[in-house]
């Protein structure tokens, strides 16, 4: 005769075991997807004292030297001064210089070797815009006009009566590229905006475009469909956007966000070592902000994360050298 009282117990036991082995399972899943690295990087981990807003922009000129840009956090500041944060260690010690103009609040944008700071100033009615630029240490600041925005994501910058300087903000592309990018932020590369990495999310492609001419054409792309998970097995990619891009002779490298799911982002770092013929890639952690650079010899990858109720900044700093071919 079949128990089915002692049946149903096991029954329900067995149910109870299955959900908590998924909870733990999905728990791992995410702790992977947030925090889990390729072995291929050496990784340096450092916290600081930090009570200033962070403005998404950051200079690495090598593994030891870093910049980081921001302005005060006004509730727990009087004013609000840019803040320039900059390290010669890697990360284990941070110099604070306080820019002496203060703003309501202030952007960064880097072009090139420089960093241009645009002010936000409200008089009332009326709305200024100061444009600073610095470069080296960023210690100093020059003037160099007002900018009027006339349409989200670019500054004229006016340097006299007749010249303009367009400042694309975030390193968004302005140009025309439908019929090439089907995601929602195409990048220039950081370093030169002859390139530009985008999306075709229908096609589950990365793509490389580069300037020939007035016109930007595809010169590599690669599939980013499936990704490897530790629980989760073979996921598939429904989504990308492109973090950041960097070019320097045949080496390129890009920062990937991936959509997993409706709430699973996954980072990857894609690489390329013969000009974009072929492309590898590495899992990196998943952080709030995120740079790259790319040396003769090293990828180097800026992670940062603050957390404002403790004042705090935490500052991974990934290093993976360049495999010859």
């Amino acid at each position: 005769m079949v128990d089915f009282k002692k049946k149903g117990c096991l029954f329900s036991t067995g149910v109870v075991v299955f959900i908590l082995l998924f909870f733990v399972a999905d728990e791992i899943d995410l702790k992977w997807i947030a925090e889990w690295r390729s072995l291929s990087f050496e990784e340096e981990n450092f916290s600081s004292d930090m009570d200033f807003s962070f403005k998404r922009e950051a200079v690495i000129e090598n593994e030891k030297t870093i910049t980081l840009f921001g302005t005060k956090n006004v509730s727990k500041s009087e004013n609000s001064k840019p803040v320039v944060l900059r390290t010669t260690d890697g990360g284990k010690s941070w110099k604070r210089t306080e820019i002496g103009i203060d703003f309501r609040s202030a952007s960064f944008d880097r072009v090139g070797d420089s960093v241009y700071m645009v002010a936000f100033i409200d008089n009332n009615d009326l709305v200024n815009r100061p444009v600073y630029v610095s470069s080296g240490d960023f210690k100093n600041w020059k003037y160099v006009g007002m900018a009027e925005s006339p349409e989200i994501g670019l500054y004229h910058i006016n340097k006299d009566s007749s010249n303009f300087f367009a400042l694309e903000r975030e390193n968004y592309p302005i140009v025309h590229l439908e019929e090439h990018c089907r995601s929602l932020i195409p990048r220039y590369a950081y370093n030169d905006k002859n390139w530009i990495v985008c999306g075709n999310n229908k096609r589950y492609e990365v793509r490389v475009l580069h300037k020939l001419g007035d016109e930007y054409r595809v010169h590599s792309r690669f599939v980013y469909k499936w990704h490897f998970g530790i629980i989760s097995d073979f996921g598939l990619a429904n989504d990308v956007i492109p973090s950041v891009f960097y070019v320097n002779g045949n080496v390129m490298a890009g920062i990937f966000q991936f959509r997993w799911s409706t709430s699973k982002w996954i980072h990857y770092l894609y690489y390329s070592i013969d000009g974009g013929k072929t492309w590898q890639n590495e899992k990196i952690p998943v952080f709030a902000f995120e740079r790259l650079t790319v040396t003769e010899d090293k990828i180097i990858v800026l992670g940062f994360d603050w957390f404002y109720k403790e004042k705090r900044g935490k500052t991974a700093i990934l290093t993976m050298p360049i495999r010859k071919k």
